[in-house]
């Protein structure tokens, strides 16, 4: 299948068009190196898709009709290039706006003939949920507190829209706090492994009892490869389990066998006290099965960074 994935040098998307490739697929890929976070960091992971035949890059941005016009054939979207950033987007939320509602519009609008369209949404859609409320099944009622849920929850919708207007085969997979190799350095997870390595302090937000349910990166890939051929809506995509940030801390230290110095700083704006997926729907649906434990994760992501420290 021609297959056409954006933000391809993303931590994700590189991932997935990796998958892909090693299936036969032939993929497009399309980044325009949004300078959020190392520029460095996408080329390395662009450099190992260029080795495939059947890949061809295009380096522009979802916001450029005129570029995406040029893109033919396409049989499957997977659309996986956004704006990341719970925090950041509350200081910009026009652009979060412009490149995850205005963008997946564009793909949407030009891409409509495709057999499928895959969204990568996120479970910031949910906002804050309480205890009672969890896990968060994909009928909860959607509140998020941040502009970068808000825009991820009317990318949703815009697909939802493009299915009953236009016929178009969409699903939007709600992930889980995603981990793993080639994960953004801002990430909580990659900065909490850096800073044992280094020897140096780790900022914990808010009291650290708050919980997240982790989605190691090779399950969100199988949950994209599976949503080509079966299912459509929503669908949580997460490990079905939660850690509190204190025990995931904890839990690293261990595997790495170093001890750990905690700062507490205070809690920081748009971040939830808990998540956690019902993945029932995925199970049932989609044949989605995470098969990676968090410990099993931990040791993958660990072992990448020990390699760049």
């Amino acid at each position: 299948m021609a297959v056409l994935v954006t933000g391809c040098a993303g931590f994700i998307a590189s991932h997935i068009a990796e998958q892909l490739l090693a299936e036969g697929h032939d993929v497009i890929g399309i980044d325009n190196f949004d300078p959020y976070y190392s520029e460095e960091l996408k080329k390395q992971n662009l450099k190992e898709l260029e080795k495939h035949k059947s890949f061809r890059f295009l380096n522009g941005s979802i916001l450029d009709k005129e570029l995406l016009k040029t893109v033919k054939d396409i049989e499957i979207v997977n659309h996986q290039a956004a704006i990341a950033g719970v925090r950041n987007s509350i200081e910009n939320p026009t652009k979060y706006c412009e490149i995850n509602v205005l963008g997946t519009v564009n793909l949407l609008e030009q891409f409509r003939d495709a057999e499928k369209f895959i969204f990568a949404s996120s479970s910031s859609v949910y906002g804050e949920v309480n205890e009672i409320d969890l896990p968060c099944k994909e009928s909860s009622q959607p509140k998020p507190i941040a502009p970068y849920g808000l825009s991820k929850l009317h990318a949703e919708q815009f697909c939802e829209m493009f299915t009953k207007v236009y016929g178009l085969k969409t699903a939007a997979l709600r992930y889980f706090t995603v981990y793993g190799p080639r994960q953004r350095p801002d990430e909580a997870m990659c900065r909490f492994i850096t800073s044992i390595f280094k020897g140096e302090p780790i900022q914990v937000y808010a009291d650290g009892e708050q919980t997240r349910d982790f989605s190691f990166v090779k399950d969100v890939v199988q949950a994209n490869m599976l949503a080509i051929n079966r299912g459509q809506g929503i669908f949580n995509i997460g490990s079905g389990n939660r850690i509190s940030v204190n025990n995931l801390v904890n839990l690293i230290s261990s595997l790495m066998d170093k001890k750990v110095k905690i700062k507490y700083p205070g809690k920081q704006e748009g971040d939830v006290s808990h998540t956690l997926a019902d993945i029932t729907k995925a199970k049932k649906i989609l044949g989605y099965e995470p098969k990676y434990s968090i410990e099993q994760g931990l040791k993958n992501h660990i072992e990448w960074i020990r390699t760049r420290v």
